[in-house]
């Protein structure tokens, strides 16, 4: 037994003492926590249950409100939806009445028949009041003389027509006068007669409900009716309707009745779990619609039970919260039971939409699962003893072998351990005190004698590297401060757009510059040669580095200096043809003098007149710009390039035009873009560089030149996945905009009506438009959209918004263009608008309107697009300007 005050002895004691502290303790704790294990088992797997069943029950009611408040509000959504697309066709009924008064004579005399007896086709129906039925002797009911203002509204019959087989909303859609007529489309023409008579029934529409709160309401005012009984089919509905004004007086109301059928679906089909439902409440706060026959939210349409004042206080505040537009989720009671209850606002109607689940249903789940729980921890306390017992023999078996193997090894690994070691300590001691003559010798055979001549080893090196360490140190901090200076210059030497135009419109410009290297080859340009004309230019230098970066230098001096004296020379005289080549061919010569290093760089510069959006170019052996054209679509420039400048002297260079239309953009590039590589060696390309142009322009981005930048630099990035970047990599943008053009661009969806016709609104209050031009343009351009989104199969529409102004007049112009079928529809014949609606061919009447309401009407096919574009002269202030 080695002495304690040696290592061996130290180590073994130390391991010995560790290890029978180590099974008293074990042992100890092991009896201990078995007991204790015994009586908190089950007390634990008790709470457990209770703790995942609280937790399970809330989660359920969480999951459960948030997904009753989505339904209320999809639902909700959904109703008004309908609506606003009822309102909208109320509207076009509306403007075309008013055009029709304010303009009788643009329009023909047309007479609307009267109903056909058991008819039940959709057809426009004449009925009238009974102060306009002339008495034949004894014979009440005959058919009174037609007026010109009831001829003139005769025109009205084909929209009426058209609105109601289009929309599964509107079950009849009528215009009717203050005189007594009334024009009505439906499908139950045969439920206007009663008895034998040949002549309809008399409809008195001034004493209807949806009459005379339209006949009140302000111009342009969409009003709903209560829900009330259809006169001829018995049915409930509401009616929308709208004023139609002459002069400021009310002189007919446009209105469209729709059956509650949809929304009673809507409502009714809405199922959460299997007591969950749905219930509307009306205006004045009564149930519309609800599954429910008894009880607080059993509906009574016809008679007005206000649920505001209900004596469930919970309930009444509900009805009141969602009928002056709230949105929520509570937990009341209701009918003696606990239940979640989410509601909605339908803004339109003024209506509210509630949602009811009972919570006893929603945690039923939580509560079967803390019984299962606490019966799963039953079962499994009883496998724990057991399971505890023999891990515990195994335990205290394995610390009595671990013991004896440990304290053997410390005993014979500390004696052949140790004097190596304190010999090899004692020697690393020297060293480390800066003793590096110091030599260690241990021959031990095995890894400490390694470990010994790896410190020999090290201490040479260290002797080495700390005599080369302050001359290598101080020569690359030298050259990184040069490399650092060097990029800054350069950085700071090119242009930066955001600053030079910031008071320019007529243009806008963008660019970015990365090198490889600490600097680089690459380098643009863009400066003014004089009001009307923007210089652009854009270079690659062959090589990288600093030779590349003082020959970029060089070459852009030369360049902006050849350019600013060529603008001089056209301010002092007439421009003569071919003066940008003639630069070229100057800075190539002086750029070819004395270049012994060989060095040659791409160049591609022009210049663009801003007022015409001409742009003359040279190209120098660079890459083919990209121009992204008004559809959107980008095609790359396919002009010849010539030789590259200091390739050699006296080089003719060739000279091109091409013209930018307003809102192109024109995409400049190095090679460092087209020839980025990822890990498996593939090139970006020029096809990939397209597509990712166009691709963030269909996202909605590459809107402006730094957008587009942006979003090409990400692709470049994303492609290369963090490869190195073995080139540098430049781009320049400009888009020209001339004198702007309002733009949007969108689905060919009906959804989207509303949208289109606030762009429209906003765009004519924002030129100064008049009200009667705006309403008959956008009565047209409703038209148009219409047709697009049911029959083009287009994917994308874009409508442009501009004026033209002379001294004598103002024109809107409107330009729908859309990816669709080609169809030219200003070859369509024109159609009959006096024979009878049975006999006339479906289509055609509504550009027909289109036509008649616009001043000119242009189509093109450019591009693989459709272009219809409208003109339409400005009437001026006689009929109000907008506010």
């Amino acid at each position: 037994m080695k002495p304690l005050h040696t290592i061996t002895g130290k180590i073994t004691f130390l391991l010995l003492v560790m290890t029978g502290l180590s099974l008293l303790l074990a042992g100890g704790v092991s009896v201990w926590s078995l007991h204790f294990m015994k009586r908190t088992s089950l007390e634990s797997n008790r709470k457990l249950g209770e703790k995942a069943a609280w937790d399970a029950e809330t989660s359920l009611e969480d999951m459960a409100g948030e997904q009753l408040y989505t339904i209320a509000m999809e639902k909700a959504g959904y109703i008004e939806e309908k609506f606003n697309a009822v309102a909208a066709c109320v509207h076009g009924i509306a403007a075309q009445a008013q055009d029709i008064y304010e303009n009788p004579k643009k329009y023909p005399d047309r007479e609307v028949p009267l109903p056909v007896k058991g008819s039940t086709i959709l057809a426009p129906q004449l009925l009238w009041s009974e102060q306009l039925s002339p008495k034949q002797g004894n014979i009440p009911g005959a058919v009174p003389s037609f007026t010109e203002e009831i001829l003139k509204l005769g025109n009205i019959q084909d929209i009426l027509v058209q609105y109601n087989a289009n929309n599964d909303m509107v079950s009849s859609a009528y215009i009717a006068t203050k005189s007594g007529w009334l024009i009505q489309t439906d499908y139950i023409a045969g439920s206007k007669y009663s008895g034998d008579l040949d002549v309809p029934d008399y409809y008195e529409a001034v004493d209807r409900q949806w009459y005379q709160k339209a006949a009140a309401a302000e111009e342009g005012e969409i009003i709903y009716s209560d829900v009330i009984r259809d006169v001829h089919k018995g049915g409930n509905c509401i009616v929308c309707a709208e004023p139609v004004f002459l002069r400021g007086e009310v002189v007919a109301v446009a209105g469209i009745g729709s059956y509650l059928d949809t929304v009673n679906k809507a409502v009714l089909n809405t199922t959460i779990g299997e007591s969950g439902y749905a219930f509307l409440i009306g205006e004045k706060g009564q149930i519309v619609v609800s599954p429910k026959t008894e009880g607080e939210t059993a509906a009574f349409p016809e008679k007005t039970v206000d649920l505001r004042s209900s004596e469930n206080e919970a309930l009444a505040d509900i009805a009141a919260d969602v009928l002056n537009g709230g949105s929520g989720l509570e937990k009341i009671t209701l009918d003696g039971s606990e239940v979640y209850l989410a509601y909605a606002p339908l803004k339109s109607l003024k209506w509210g939409l509630i949602t009811v689940m009972e919570v006893e249903e929603v945690i039923a789940p939580a509560v079967a699962g803390q019984q299962q729980i606490l019966a799963l921890g039953e079962s499994a306390a009883q496998k724990q003893n057991e399971a505890i017992r023999k891990n515990f023999l195994l335990f205290a078996a394995v610390l009595t072998f671990t013991a004896i193997v440990i304290s053997l090894s410390g005993m014979i690994l500390g004696r052949k351990i140790t004097k190596p070691i304190l010999r090899l300590t004692e020697d690393v001691g020297r060293i480390g005190s800066g003793n590096l003559d110091c030599r260690i010798h241990i021959e031990t055979g095995d890894e400490v004698e390694e470990l010994g001549n790896a410190f020999n080893r090290m201490r040479v090196q260290i002797q080495e590297y700390v005599e080369n360490l302050a001359l290598v140190t101080s020569e690359k901090e030298r050259i990184r401060s040069e490399i650092q200076v060097a990029s800054r210059l350069q950085a700071d030497m090119l242009p930066k757009a955001e600053e030079m135009f910031k008071e320019r419109v007529d243009f806008s410009l963008a660019a970015r510059m990365t090198p490889a290297k600490g600097v680089g080859g690459d380098f643009y340009d863009f400066f003014l040669l004089d009001k009307d004309r923007l210089a652009l230019v854009i270079a690659d230098v062959s090589g990288k580095g600093v030779p590349a970066a003082l020959f970029m230098v060089v070459s852009r001096t030369v360049i902006k200096s050849r350019l600013q004296s060529m603008g001089k020379e056209q301010a002092k005289q007439p421009p003569t043809e071919g003066m940008l080549a003639k630069a070229a061919k100057d800075i190539n010569n002086i750029l070819c003098a004395d270049n012994r290093n060989e060095m040659f760089v791409t160049v591609w510069m022009g210049v663009l007149t801003l007022s015409t959006g001409k742009l003359e170019f040279v190209n120098a052996g660079h890459c083919l710009p990209l121009i992204c054209f008004q559809n959107g679509a980008y095609e790359y420039e396919t002009f010849l390039s010539g030789l590259v400048f200091a390739g050699m002297e006296n080089v003719p260079y060739r000279q091109s035009e091409i013209r930018l239309h307003q809102g192109d953009t024109l995409l400049l590039y190095t090679d460092g873009v087209i020839e980025a590589s990822n890990a498996g060696k593939e090139l970006y390309g020029k096809e990939r560089l397209q597509k990712a142009a166009e691709a963030c322009r269909q996202k909605g981005a590459g809107n402006t030149p730094e957008e587009l930048l942006q979003a090409i630099w990400q692709d470049v990035a994303g492609f290369q996945k963090g490869e190195e970047q073995f080139d540098d990599i430049t781009m320049l943008a400009v888009t020209w905009y001339g004198k702007g053009v309002l733009k949007r661009t969108g689905k060919p969806d009906m959804e989207h009506i509303g949208e289109l016709k606030a762009f429209i609104e906003s765009s004519m209050k924002a030129q100064k438009i008049s009200l009667k031009t705006s309403l008959k343009i956008q009565m047209a351009a409703d038209e148009i959209f219409s047709n697009i989104c049911y029959y083009s199969g287009a994917t994308e529409v874009t409508l442009s918004i501009r004026t033209e102004e002379t001294a004598k007049e103002k024109n809107v112009v409107l330009c729908f263009e859309d990816d669709g079928i080609y169809f030219n529809p200003l070859k369509r014949a024109e159609p009959d608008i006096d024979e009878l609606l049975e006999k006339r061919k479906a289509g055609g009447l509504g550009i027909y309107l289109v036509r008649k309401q616009m001043d000119r009407v242009f189509y093109e096919y450019k591009a693989g697009r459709n272009r219809l574009t409208i003109y339409k002269q400005d009437t001026g202030q006689e009929e109000g300007q907008q506010e």
